[in-house]
């Protein structure tokens, strides 16, 4: 008889199934154990970088004034998000800061230390790219390629009256530098008394430099400006004239101040400034019922107000860091009311005239810092017969006499200027005479328009000796530091036999001194047979051969104003 199991018995668990469900309990409670620890320690990470556990990194923003309070706006919402990088909670602090002076402070190679203004700067904003451009001689300073943040046209601050006559007679960037140099210029625009165009274009203001790349583009008819025509001869003669007729003596030292300056001129007419360039901001900015701006005829230069983050010895790995973080900040699409609110825009405006690069910038640059060289300058004019022929509605020595005077009033106090007459037998066996010895213009500027005005015609032309004599005292008297001439104005060829044309060249190339330098500058009027040997004078001594027709026309003035200027 079988017997069956579990007859009278309890059936009992098996222990295996048992073993694997304790496991996996046990394995799920692990894993989540794991997970939450995880995430604590995460959180516990995140917190302890909340709370700054490096402490607090200010970092510094230089920016250019006309943009600082806007960048101060954005800087106190980034602020306010409670930014951390690399455990550091992060403070921008935005400086004021002109850009001429932060641009000098880092063009410089080798600098450990800050010696610009304000604050040492782990980021720059100037007023446009062309403060960049001195920075190609320190190249490790900046990390990265600058980013535009916001844009503005550059445009002229005038008086409503010069704005007037500016726009009858649609003027363009082309057009100013013959404004500038011409005494007579802004009367034939109907503003009567106004003698030239006085635009302040100081080589250190941003806006200059941006004013000298549209006439330049303007005059070689090149857009976008490249570094070969800026160094063009038309590029460079117009440059040249524009720097020239500024008084760069008079000015005060910002923009800004130049516009407040210009606002509360009494008489525009005989005020030593007609004109600031300034941006479309700085202007709106500015209050003023009698000052408004005028956009000359052409492309435009803009001020694109570049984020530069610099790799200087005083920006750390956090700071850098941060620049770079705050600088993304600034031209996220949230931002750009804060520019356009203030009249600027986030793209370069439709026809805008694109900064140039450094190599450009430096084309323009240079003939306007030239002109703002001190000169020491002795003219040496020829009074011979020839000089009493009719010329419009005077004599050309009449037309020369008033042409130099007007330009003198326009120069300067601290440009040296001194007056030499020759014809032939001036003073006793000399064909010269000095009228006005070289001193400044604040002892001279009347002494030689009354010795202009006084003088008459002579006899015969002695360029050659004149020139020479002229030549070795401008050397005796040589200043350090200016720029040294001689300006020969004539009408015509030497007549003095003792010397030939060969003779003469290879006296003055005998005479030059590369540690007392003179040039000669030539303006030679009319034809001239004589112009082959003034060309290799002036190519000698380095110096600039102009001719006019006449000196009756606006041709004269101009080319006295580039050579005193």
């Amino acid at each position: 008889m079988g017997f069956h199991r579990g007859d009278g018995e309890r059936r009992g668990i098996s222990r295996g199934p048992v073993i694997a469900v304790a496991s996996v309990v046990v394995l799920v409670l692990a894993v989540v154990g794991w997970i939450q620890l995880r995430d604590r320690v995460f959180d516990q990470g995140v917190a302890a970088a909340q709370t700054c556990v490096e402490g607090e990194a200010v970092v510094d923003v230089a920016v250019d004034p006309e943009f600082a309070d806007l960048v101060r706006t954005v800087a106190d919402r980034y602020n306010d998000t409670g930014p951390v990088v690399r455990d550091h909670c992060i403070v921008v602090n935005v400086n004021p800061a002109p850009s001429d002076g932060v641009s000098a402070a880092l063009a410089t190679p080798g600098e450990a230390e800050w010696t610009g203004p304000g604050d040492p700067p782990a980021l720059w904003i100037p007023q446009s790219s062309m403060s960049t451009g001195p920075l190609a001689a320190n190249p490790g300073v900046i990390d990265g390629a600058p980013r535009s943040v916001a844009y503005s046209p550059v445009l002229l601050a005038v008086p409503d009256a010069l704005r007037d006559g500016l726009k009858r007679a649609r003027i363009g960037w082309q057009d100013l530098p013959r404004l500038q140099s011409d005494p007579e210029s802004l009367p034939q625009l109907g503003l009567p008394g106004w003698g030239s165009l006085k635009l302040l274009v100081p080589p250190f203001w941003d806006s200059s430099t941006l004013t000298g790349q549209a006439v330049a583009s303007a005059t070689t008819g090149t857009v976008p400006l490249t570094a070969e025509a800026a160094a063009s001869p038309d590029a460079q003669t117009a440059l040249k004239a524009l720097a020239a007729g500024s008084r760069i003596g008079e000015l005060s030292g910002t923009p800004d101040e130049a516009l407040r300056d210009l606002g509360v001129q009494a008489d525009h007419a005989a005020a030593p400034f007609h004109a600031v360039p300034v941006t479309a901001v700085q202007l709106a900015s500015f209050d003023s019922s009698s000052v408004s701006g005028y956009s000359p005829v052409g492309a435009a230069p803009v001020a694109d107000h570049p984020a530069v983050i610099l790799a200087a010895p005083w920006v750390d790995e956090t700071r850098s860091r941060a620049a770079a973080q705050f600088s993304e900040y600034l031209r996220a699409g949230e931002q750009a009311a804060v520019f356009t609110d203030a009249g600027l825009t986030t793209t370069p405006p439709e026809g805008s005239l694109a900064p140039a690069d450094a190599a450009t910038a430096a084309a323009v640059l240079a003939p306007m810092t030239e002109s703002f060289t001190p000169r020491s300058a002795t003219i040496l004019l020829d009074v011979s017969a020839s000089m009493s022929r009719s010329d419009g509605s005077g004599t050309l020595l009449s037309n020369v006499s008033d042409g130099v005077t007007t330009v003198l009033d326009t120069l300067p106090d601290d440009t040296q200027v001194g007056l030499w007459l020759y014809s032939n037998g001036l003073n006793g066996s000399r064909p010269y005479r000095v009228a006005v010895g070289t001193a400044p213009l604040t002892e001279t500027r009347d002494d030689i328009g009354t010795a202009l005005a006084a003088t008459t015609p002579a006899t015969a032309t002695s360029t050659y000796r004149s020139v020479l004599a002229g030549y070795e005292s401008a050397k005796t008297g040589h200043v350090n530091g200016s720029t040294n001439s001689v300006l020969l104005i004539t009408d015509g060829p030497n007549d003095d036999t003792s010397m030939t044309s060969a003779q003469f060249l290879e006296a003055v190339t005998s005479a030059t001194d590369p540690d007392r330098h003179v040039q000669v500058d030539v303006i030679m009027i009319g034809d001239n047979s004589d112009r082959a040997t003034l060309h290799q004078l002036s190519a000698i001594t380095g110096g600039t051969l102009i001719a006019v027709p006449n000196a009756s026309g606006p041709e004269f003035g101009s080319a006295v104003t580039r050579m005193l200027g």
